[in-house]
């Protein structure tokens, strides 16, 4: 079978079924944003990820909250932390 040999109803169905995929690919891309969006603000409440992952459903985990942080917040939420030489023992 050559590809101008493909039954045309299968070809409408399959680009119609491709657009509906990426419709809905999008649409949970959006909804994925909006999540981190809560997610990261409701840190900035308490700065403490495990408590905002305890206040929500257990599909939220700590981790979940974290990755949100770590991928929307801004440097200035950051501690800065203070390096030290430790001497040889």
């Amino acid at each position: 079978m050559t590809p101008q040999d493909l039954p045309p109803e299968l070809l409408v169905e399959a680009m119609l079924i491709e657009a509906e995929y990426q419709g809905a690919r999008e649409s949970i891309t959006a909804l994925l944003d909006r999540r981190r969006r809560t997610l990261y603000k409701l840190w900035r409440a308490c700065k403490n990820p495990s408590l905002v992952a305890a206040n929500l459903p257990t599909t939220i985990k700590k981790e979940t909250v974290e990755a949100a942080v770590v991928k929307l917040a801004p440097s200035q939420d950051f501690e800065v932390l203070e390096l030290f030489e430790i001497s040889p023992a």
